[in-house]
């Protein structure tokens, strides 16, 4: 029993991260009309700032189900009196962090040309996940290393099979 928790540990307390990035993407096939969070503008280099895929209501969605999801966690580990999180600020740091994150990786593939769809190998699958975790150490100091070396190379193979099922049932265009 405690190498399963030494294993699901990890992977439990960036949970948020993960209920952050896949909201908007659950949103995107409910709502057919959405603004876009760049509001269409672009920068000198004539590109858009996110593109067509960014958009307000997705990023508030991933805001709000990336803290609910926390909170529930945070309020449950509590009640069972297990060392989750440290505090609550932890998961606005990460959830916050997960959202930059992905816009973040929008706007560097908008800059080198990448169109909205097409992959940024590596960035997309743990962009959003780098900075959950850079906001989070920023604040409250850095994780262990092999805690972050084992969540990354969990989340990159987990987020290609996600995106395979993803695109398999009709919610993304693309299986990357």
């Amino acid at each position: 029993m405690d190498n399963f928790i030494l294993y699901i540990y990890p992977l439990l307390y960036v949970s948020p991260c993960y209920a952050a990035n896949a909201a908007p993407l659950f949103l995107d096939s409910l709502f057919d009309e959405k603004r876009p969070l760049d509001m269409g503008k672009k920068l000198s280099d004539g590109r858009r700032i996110f593109g067509d895929g960014k958009t307000l209501e997705g990023t508030l969605f991933g805001l709000l189900i990336g803290f609910v999801y926390f909170m529930v966690l945070y309020n449950l580990s509590n009640f069972l009196r297990i060392e989750l999180y440290l505090n609550w600020i932890e998961g606005i740091l990460l959830v916050t962090g997960t959202m930059f994150g992905d816009l973040l990786g929008s706007f560097i593939k908008r800059r080198i040309g990448i169109e909205r769809g097409e992959m940024l190998p590596i960035f997309d699958q743990t962009g959003f996940l780098i900075f959950a975790i850079f906001f989070r150490s920023l604040v409250l100091g850095p994780l262990p290393y092999d805690f972050v070396i084992y969540v990354f190379m969990i989340t990159f193979i987990v987020h290609i099979f996600t995106n395979v099922s993803a695109f398999k049932m009709g919610l993304k265009k693309k299986p990357y």
